[in-house]
């Protein structure tokens, strides 16, 4: 939680990016950034899972830090899950 409050790394994440992450693993993609605010900027991006990282995740909204994002490449596998 409190690395939310940390600088935002530079990056080149947009709305609508597919993105995945070391931590968790699956797919997602971003429906909103936090870190552009006049008063405040944030480590945080709103996501919705479009693949589950495991069955402990019952929700598809997620907020995620930025700085442990990585855009989704067709020739990147994903992290294998136990279902």
């Amino acid at each position: 939680m409190k690395d939310f409050f940390k600088t935002p790394p530079t990056h080149s994440f947009k709305v609508g990016d597919l993105v995945t992450c070391n931590c968790h693993g699956g797919l997602a993609i971003i429906t909103e950034l936090f870190d552009a605010g006049e008063e405040i900027q944030m480590n945080m991006a709103k996501i919705w899972w479009i693949i589950y990282p495991h069955t402990g995740i019952k929700e598809r909204d997620w907020m995620h830090t930025i700085d442990e994002l990585q855009k989704f490449s067709i020739l990147q596998k994903l992290r294998p899950r136990k279902f």
